[in-house]
This record gives structure tokens, C-alpha cells and sequence, in this order.
């Protein structure tokens, strides 16, 4: 399961490059949850330094505070595992780069979740030419497979934002 998905993952990192490169746009990540592995996943193709701008990983409250100026009073009302949250990553991440295409990941991966949440429970943000969207997912499988199929599912999203 995890072979083929990383497998997956491989070709929809190497047809977003691809297609990056062609429209001459950046993407740029803020993540928390996938601690780094959309930057990864994307690094690990050819030609990624063409379309890849920065990649932020604020896996704790403070840092999103302090990095991306999401609201304390955001975290504390909506909780960190929210629209409204990765919509304020969106935000920050807007003030720390010039890429056109944006894509924030706040989650939970497990193996333990907060009360009034569950496990594969993943908010994304993602952000083109002013324009926002927002995803409410559940992955279920154990901490890895959750992150890998949230990474397939922000580069395959992504893919059909910019067609």
C-alpha cells in the first residue's frame, strides 16, 4: 500500500512540476502535520528547484503564532485542526513568499487525538491567484499511510486547480 503511494505520489509530484514549470508559477508549503513531506516529496523529483520556493514546517502553536501569525485567539476558539486555521497559514505563508500557489496541512496523524477530534483528520488549505480552497479530509491507515495519502491528496488537488 505504501509503495504504491509513494509511487503515486512520485508521478503527481513529477506532472506538477511539469505543469509549475510550464505556467512559470512557485508553490510554496506551510505544514504541520506532514512535518516537511509535501517539500520532500516534491524535492525528491528533477527540476523541482524550477517551481519549488519554500517549505515551512510550524508542527507546534507557537510557531504558527510566531511564523505564520496565525491568531492565538484562532487556535484557542477554533482549535489548530481547523479551516480557520490553515486558512491563517495560508495567510502567513502569503507574507513569506512570492509563489502563486500556496498549500497549507494541519492535522492529526495519531496514534492519539485531542477530545472532539479523530485520527486521520486533516484540514488543507490551498491558495491560487487569490483564490482559496478548503478541505475537510479523513485518511484512515496507521501515522505514515495517513501523511502519504494527505500528500497525494494536496498534489493531486492542486493539479486540478490549476487546469
Amino acid at each position: 500500500m505504501k509503495d504504491n503511494l509513494e509511487k503515486n505520489i512520485s508521478l503527481l509530484a513529477q506532472e506538477l512540476i511539469g505543469k509549475l514549470s510550464k505556467e512559470n508559477l512557485e508553490i510554496s508549503f506551510a505544514e504541520s502535520m506532514t512535518g516537511g513531506m509535501l517539500a520532500s516529496s516534491l524535492t525528491k523529483e528533477p527540476h523541482a528547484s524550477k517551481v519549488f520556493g519554500l517549505g515551512i514546517v510550524t508542527y507546534s502553536e507557537t510557531m504558527k503564532i510566531n511564523l505564520l501569525n496565525c491568531k492565538e485567539e484562532t487556535i484557542m476558539n477554533e482549535g489548530v485542526y481547523s479551516e480557520e486555521t490553515v486558512l491563517e497559514m495560508i495567510d502567513g505563508l502569503k507574507n513569506l513568499s512570492n509563489a502563486e500557489v500556496l498549500v497549507a496541512v494541519s492535522g492529526i496523524a495519531g496514534p492519539d487525538f485531542p477530545k472532539n477530534h479523530e485520527v486521520g483528520e486533516v484540514y488543507i488549505a490551498i491558495a491560487f491567484n487569490e483564490h482559496n480552497r478548503l478541505y475537510n479530509k479523513r485518511f484512515f491507515g496507521d501515522r505514515e499511510t495517513i501523511r502519504l495519502k494527505t500528500v497525494e491528496f494536496c498534489f493531486a488537488e492542486v493539479l486540478k486547480f490549476l487546469k
